[in-house]
């Protein structure tokens, strides 16, 4: 047995044994491409050790994040990871979580585990290694010129995110992107061929993409790796692998999550010809081979570092992008801007800010699913054309999906635009952007039932709640121009959060607060209506363009009955409610509150612990008719404002 396929038994045993400590696991596709983990990682992964992040490492997406015992062990085996940390897998706080994830262990790529999204990213993180290469590779430098390489099983390329990315990756004849298939036909509950039995090298073919097929032997994959990197255009690489591979469960359905015994463990060792049977325990020579092939990598790395001393040298501005962009603090500054009309819906204050972002020449990247027409969201010139837009189609989860990639290749800030009724259709990957605390910017438009009569298929009202119900993900619904831009500001400034900017397609009257405002806040004084301090008081809270209709209820509210009214926009409520919770805003919540949102989000009545509280909300789907028609109809009208304000004051009305 030759080193390297020593190396490839070894990490089949640590695999078996590391979910033999911990009772549970997934071992079956990490048998299975356990030669492909050997062989990528030794021998052709650009990396380098004591820099997990550096920008222009190849990119390693494990897809298929439930075959992570392979990732762990190779890893391990690089000396990139403890042994204990084998041991310790799936336990808390370890860096061996059951699918990988970037808060543990630094060496992983992408957080993975919904199938078909680590497809999407993989493409994500070419898109932003072409834009950054456009950006910094002069004169002949190479300070951006990594691969992609993303592992996935059979099911990610069942899932429609997956085969968005494979659609869009062919059409734009994306280079440097390498799949790597373990073909196994087995998943969980069927062969893989009774779900779907077509032609996969013909099918990739379809969709402009280069094909190689390779057997599990270590030479078989070498060659397809080597032979990949020489084609133009993205590649697939179909490794027919075996789930399970050398267990008594091999081939079998039962091997995806298969359980082994600890003499079932040793008689699997003797078949490898492994000659230490103690659990977690190899030849050392094991551990040297792997760890041989640094030299050669460090020579990559130290290559990278003296192509950016003449950067420098060459063009100090543009180190110095570099540098910002490399140590996540380049600034985004909108203080020249200034708004060319009011009076304006919130989509055309946003796509004013993106503009001049264009103009300004910022490091930025993305557009809208189809919908540039419509969200105003998008730049003039494609990203592989010295510009920053991408033409993403009719795909909104592959958009969101590819711009996590980009953002954990780059730390680019990237923009998805959409309706927001269609924030639906991206969920996971909004899920997964939160997971990974990235600053990914969405543009949700048409907002509401103003968008008309477009009807109810296109009138968003339950999408709020789920998108501030989502740990680690802000949305911000402006109300006017002013804190329109103090959203976009916030959004493109944050570094750990996912934002979302919530705008409305119908036009809004432009109004002052009644304080100048220079920082983006939960809630911010439009006007109080007021006479004396003998007079009742309410406050009225809205977010968005329901903060015009609060400001016209709460005038004649106060001519009408002599009401004090303090109207308020409400853009952030998750910060809101959390600084009740923290006992902030004693003077406003005295007084009785009612709020009013064109949304079903129930987070509005959390007030209600605080002071006596009402809210008009949308508690039913649309209509299609003339927006002001469809409001009217479900309550979002001066009458029933002011009808719910004077039921809680408990006055008569007049």
């Amino acid at each position: 047995m030759n080193k390297q396929d020593k190396l490839i038994a070894s990490i089949r045993g640590l695999i078996l044994d590391s979910q033999n400590a911990t009772g549970n696991g997934h071992s079956g596709m990490a048998l299975g491409s356990s030669g492909v983990f050997a062989t990528l990682f030794t021998k052709y992964l650009k990396i380098w050790k004591d820099n997990p992040k550096w920008i222009n490492r190849d990119k390693f997406v494990l897809s298929a994040g439930h075959a992570c015992l392979g990732f762990y062990a190779i890893t391990h085996f690089m000396g990139l990871l403890a042994k204990n940390e084998m041991k310790n897998y799936r336990k808390l706080n370890s860096k061996t979580p059951g699918h990988p994830e970037l808060e543990w262990f630094d060496f992983v790529d992408a957080n993975t585990g919904p199938l078909g999204q680590g497809i999407a990213m993989a493409l994500g993180m070419a898109i932003a290694r072409d834009y950054l290469a456009q950006k910094f590779n002069v004169n002949g430098l190479k300070i951006i010129d990594n691969y992609v390489y993303a592992l996935h099983g059979d099911g990610c390329i069942q899932e429609g995110v997956a085969q968005e990315a494979i659609q869009l990756a062919g059409t734009l004849k994306i280079n440097k992107l390498i799949l790597i298939h373990d073909f196994n036909n087995v998943q969980i509950d069927t062969n893989s061929n009774k779900v779907n039995n077509i032609n996969l090298i013909k099918w990739f073919k379809a969709q402009n993409w280069k094909t190689i097929e390779s057997s599990d032997k270590p030479k078989s994959i070498e060659k397809a790796l080597k032979k990949a990197k020489k084609l133009q255009g993205p590649v697939y690489i179909q490794v027919k692998t075996s789930i399970g591979k050398n267990t008594n469960l091999e081939n079998s359905l039962k091997a995806h999550a298969g359980s082994y015994s600890l003499s079932q463990i040793q008689q699997f060792k003797r078949k490898m010809n492994l000659e230490n049977l103690v659990p977690f325990e190899y030849d050392d020579e094991v551990y040297k081979y792997a760890q041989s092939f640094w030299k050669a990598k460090q020579k990559e790395y130290d290559s990278w570092t003296k192509d950016v001393e003449k950067l420098a040298d060459l063009d100090i501005k543009k180190y110095n992008e570099l540098s910002k962009l490399i140590n996540n603090n380049y600034k985004y500054d909108l203080s020249e801007f200034e708004f060319e009309k009011n009076d304006l819906s919130i989509r055309e204050y946003f796509g004013q800010i993106t503009r001049f972002i264009e103009k300004k020449d910022n490091l930025i990247i993305g557009g809208s699913a189809d919908l540039k027409g419509s969200t105003l969201i998008g730049f003039n010139k494609e990203f592989n054309n010295g510009g920053s837009n991408i033409s993403y189609g009719v795909r909104e989860h592959l958009m969101l999906a590819l711009n996590n990639g980009i953002n954990l290749a780059s730390n680019l800030r990237t923009l998805g635009a959409t309706f927001l009724s269609f924030a639906d259709y991206a969920k996971g990957a909004i899920r997964l952007a939160s997971l990974m605390k990235l600053p990914v910017i969405n543009i949700f438009t048409h907002d509401s039932y103003g968008v008309g009569e477009d009807g109810p298929t296109h009138q968003p009202v339950e999408q709020l709640a789920m998108l501030r119900s989502t740990p680690n993900t802000l949305v911000i619904r402006p109300s006017n121009e002013f804190e329109s831009k103090l959203a976009y500001e916030y959004a493109l400034n944050k570094s750990k959060v996912q934002t979302c900017l919530i705008a409305s397609r119908q036009a809004i009257k432009s109004y002052k607060h009644a304080f100048d405002i220079n920082d983006l806040k939960s809630i911010h004084l439009v006007k109080k209506f007021t006479k004396t301090s003998n007079r009742k008081t309410i406050n009225i809270l809205a977010s968005g363009s329901e903060v015009e209709l609060a400001y016209e209820a709460a005038n004649k509210l106060h001519i009408m009955h002599k009401i004090n009214v303090n109207v308020y926009s409400v853009p952030v409520l998750q910060w809101f409610v959390k600084e009740l919770e923290q006992s902030k805003h004693k003077s406003l919540i005295k007084f009785p509150t009612l709020a009013i949102e064109a949304s079903s989000d129930h987070m509005w009545y959390l007030i209600a612990k605080y002071t006596i509280f009402d809210a008009i909300l949308a508690s039913e789907f649309g209509l299609s008719a003339p927006a002001d028609k469809v409001f009217e109809k479900f309550g979002f009208n001066v009458e029933n404002v002011i009808s719910k304000a004077v039921k809680l004051l408990n006055i008569k009305s007049k």
